[in-house]
Parts: C-alpha cells; sequence; structure tokens
C-alpha cells in the first residue's frame, strides 16, 4: 500500500478501499446462502419433532389401551380360574 518512498498515495487507499468491499459484499452474499440454509434445516428439524411428538402421542393412547386390555384379560383369567375350583 506505500509506494517506494514509503508514501501512500489515496488511489492506493481508494483501490484497497475497493477491495475490501468486494470482499465484504462477498462475505454478506455468503452468510445470506448460510442463513437460508440454515433455515430451511430448521424448518425440517420442527417438522420432525411435531412428528416424534404426534408418534409420542399415538403410542401414549396404545400403551393406556394395552394396559386395559391386560387388565381385562387378568380378570377374566381370575373369574374363569375360580370358577373351575
Amino acid at each position: 500500500m506505500a509506494e517506494a518512498d514509503g508514501t501512500v498515495t489515496l488511489d492506493l487507499v481508494g483501490a484497497r478501499l475497493l477491495a475490501m468491499n468486494a470482499e465484504l459484499r462477498d462475505l454478506q452474499q455468503r452468510v445470506t446462502g448460510l442463513e437460508t440454509r440454515l433455515g430451511a434445516l430448521e424448518a425440517r428439524f420442527s417438522a420432525l419433532e411435531a412428528r416424534f411428538t404426534s408418534f409420542e402421542g399415538r403410542f401414549g393412547v396404545q400403551e393406556e389401551r394395552m394396559t386395559r386390555l391386560l387388565a381385562l384379560v387378568v380378570r377374566i383369567a381370575e373369574r374363569v380360574g375360580t370358577s373351575a375350583d
């Protein structure tokens, strides 16, 4: 950025500033692209979380039904067992 005699010219400062602005613009575009991709990933993970929550609810209902069915089978077995004596 300095000439041979060690002085800094306005042209050199301007050229360096333009180069830095171009690099900064490129970085901003890349970050924007990454933000977009991360937003899409977040939406997908949110959808998966909703699906898993739904599965959890369904399995909870199934578990409750199985518990009731097993209790009914045990009661029937007790009655059948006592009347056979």
